[in-house]
C-alpha cells in the first residue's frame, strides 16, 4: 500500500458507508480484523479512522464496543462552512439575501403540509420567545425549516443556522430587538398554524426585512461575519476551533 495508506483505507471505507453497506448503529471490524484485511500497522488503521472520525461518520464507544457507524450532525457541516465563511468573507448582507430567497417560500410550504404536531412544535417555539443570550431565536428558525421535510434545505439551514449562532456570540441584542423579534416569530407561527401559505410566506419575509434593517442600522451589512482575526485569539470556547 502507498504512503497514502491511511487515506486509501478511510476512502474504502468511507465508501461502504455512503454505499449504504453499513448503516448508522452498525459497527466496523475489529481493529485486528482491519489490520489483518488491509496488511497495515495498527497505527496506519488508527490514522485512518481519526479521518473517518473527524468527517463525523464514525464515533469510538466506550471500553471495548468499537467504532460505530453514524451521519455527520449539523454542528459538524457547520464547523466545514464556518472555515468557508471565514475564506470567502461572506457578509452578513450576504447572509440575509440569501436567507430572504430561501426561507419566506420554506415558510408558505410549511404552512400548507406540516403535521399538526410540527405546527403545535412551532406555536409552542414562539410562547416561549427569546431568551437574553439569544437562545430561541435560532431554534424556532430550525424547526420551521425542519417541518419542511426536504432533507437539502434542512441539512443547508440548519447548518447555516449553527454557523450563525456561532458568529453572533459575540453580537449584542437589545431588548426591543428580541422583543420585536419574539413578536415577529409569534405572528409566523399563527399563520403557520393556520394553515395560512401566503400570510406565513409574508411574515417569514417580513421579520427577516427586519432583521436586515437590524443589520445595517448596525453598519454590519458589508462586513464579514466571521472576520479572519475571530481565529487568532486563544479561546478554546468557541466551538468552531
Amino acid at each position: 500500500m502507498s504512503a497514502k495508506a491511511p487515506d486509501v483505507i478511510a476512502g474504502t471505507l468511507r465508501r461502504r458507508i455512503l454505499s449504504g453497506a453499513l448503516l448508522p448503529g452498525d459497527s466496523l471490524p475489529p481493529e485486528a480484523e482491519l489490520i489483518s484485511q488491509f496488511g497495515v500497522s495498527r497505527e496506519t488503521v488508527r490514522m485512518a479512522l481519526r479521518l473517518l472520525e473527524a468527517e463525523g461518520l464514525t464515533a469510538a464507544r466506550q471500553g471495548r464496543a468499537g467504532v460505530r457507524i453514524c451521519h455527520p450532525e449539523p454542528e459538524q457541516v457547520a464547523r466545514s462552512l464556518v472555515q468557508l465563511l471565514t475564506l470567502t468573507g461572506s457578509t452578513w448582507g450576504d447572509l440575509l439575501a440569501f436567507r430572504k430567497m430561501l426561507e419566506p417560500s420554506a415558510t408558505g410550504y410549511v404552512a400548507e403540509f406540516a403535521s399538526e404536531d410540527e405546527r403545535q412544535a412551532i406555536l409552542a417555539a414562539a410562547q416561549r420567545g427569546i431568551a437574553p443570550d439569544g437562545s430561541g431565536y435560532h431554534e424556532f428558525h430550525e424547526l420551521v425549516v425542519r417541518a419542511s421535510g426536504n432533507a437539502i434545505l434542512t441539512t443547508v439551514l440548519a447548518a447555516i443556522e449553527q454557523a450563525v449562532r456561532w458568529a453572533a456570540a459575540e453580537q449584542r441584542i437589545s431588548q426591543f430587538d428580541r422583543e420585536e423579534a419574539a413578536r415577529s416569530h409569534r405572528e409566523i407561527a399563527k399563520a403557520i398554524a393556520a394553515g395560512d401559505r401566503k400570510l406565513a410566506e409574508r411574515r417569514m419575509g417580513q421579520h427577516l426585512d427586519a432583521a436586515q434593517r437590524h443589520v445595517e442600522a448596525s453598519g454590519l451589512s458589508g462586513e464579514p461575519m466571521i472576520p479572519p482575526e475571530r481565529w487568532s485569539v486563544e479561546d478554546v470556547s468557541i466551538p468552531w476551533r
